[in-house]
């Protein structure tokens, strides 16, 4: 079992509490703000809610995580490259919620960005062989599965953002187990955690106005900023990818299912639907909370498994994972198949 180091308690609770602050007093003005400017998204398509509901909460999510990196580590060179790109991912994010950008526009976008990240330094460098030892990634390699990465976490915490409180739920999550790995003796990497404690902060206090009956949604540009975050996290926490993969093993395979079947019908990848899992779930009648919780619950129990198991065990979570996947669509569609007879 891993040891922790002794732990710097104000340098992780004072940034955790600096965000968390910022996102519950920022909220409630935005979600006012937003009233009184008609800025809602409105019921109807895809969208599952039924009354207008304020946006743009991905506002308050930028300048809980960006004043309080200000604030602990001020204008770092290390920090950068994590406030450019996380500037220029909210700045994306709030445009396509403005203006409804093209998929194809903003998945380039994310290239871009990502492409940018890689030339301050942050790449994941190395793998962990799950057989023993470390694989030294090429540089060519490295930039390429560095920039995957990057993408992958992005539009994964994106399309979770389905349900109220789901996105930033799973985010904190995800963020509390990043910074119970950067404690680890192994890794002893207390920055990462105060990094990782400012993006649980920004996301709990978001939570509260998020959950079910959503007083305000985050959009596009607050869940490019929690899944940009914690991709980079994980790369710069001795490059523990396996760790946040198997927190978000469900929903990174979500992602990778919808990929494969809009593709199998003859549509673009990112044509969206209501063909989700967590839309799937609402549809045998769980509730919003229902779903969410049992997500949230995964997320839980892969991340303990992920902090207290070896890269060999992790590697077998994360087949569990896609037995669970399968599992969970299988008795969906048979549960669906047999209401219709």
């Amino acid at each position: 079992m891993n040891n922790l180091i002794d732990i710097p308690w104000p340098e992780i609770l004072t940034p955790l509490a600096g965000a968390l602050l910022v996102s519950l007093i920022g909220t409630p003005i935005l979600i006012r703000l937003a009233k009184r400017w008609k800025i809602f998204d409105w019921p109807g398509g895809r969208r599952i809610h039924t009354r207008p509901t304020p946006r743009l909460g991905g506002i308050v999510l930028y300048l809980a995580v960006i004043v309080t990196l200000l604030f602990v580590f001020g204008f770092d060179p290390r920090m950068y490259g994590l406030l450019i790109g996380v500037s220029l991912m909210f700045g994306l994010g709030l445009l396509d919620d403005i203006y409804q950008l093209p998929p194809i526009f903003k998945l380039l976008a994310q290239l871009l960005i990502a492409s940018i990240i890689v030339m301050f330094g942050i790449t994941i460098g190395n793998l962990t062989n799950p057989l023993g030892g470390t694989i030294l990634l090429p540089p060519a390699l490295d930039v390429l599965l560095t920039i995957i990465w990057i993408l992958l976490i992005v539009n994964t915490i994106n399309w979770l953002d389905g349900l109220d409180g789901l996105a930033a739920g799973v985010s904190a999550i995800a963020s509390l187990i990043l910074i119970v790995l950067s404690l680890f003796a192994i890794v002893n990497q207390p920055e990462t955690a105060t990094v990782a404690a400012i993006v649980l902060g920004a996301s709990v206090g978001f939570l509260f106005y998020n959950w079910h009956p959503a007083k305000i949604f985050m959009g596009d540009s607050g869940s490019y900023i929690l899944g940009f975050m914690l991709a980079t996290i994980a790369i710069i926490s001795g490059g523990k990818l396996a760790t946040a993969a198997l927190v978000l093993g469900l929903p990174i395979l979500d992602l990778f299912w919808a990929v494969f079947r809009r593709i199998w019908r003859g549509r673009a990848p990112w044509q969206a639907d209501k063909e989700h899992l967590h839309h799937r779930l609402l549809e045998v009648g769980l509730s919003q909370p229902t779903v969410v919780l049992i997500l949230y619950a995964f997320a839980i129990v892969f991340g303990m498994i992920a902090l207290l198991s070896g890269p060999t065990i992790k590697m077998v979570a994360f087949i569990l994972a896609v037995l669970v996947m399968v599992t969970i669509v299988k008795i969906i569609i048979s549960r669906q198949k047999r209401s219709r007879e």
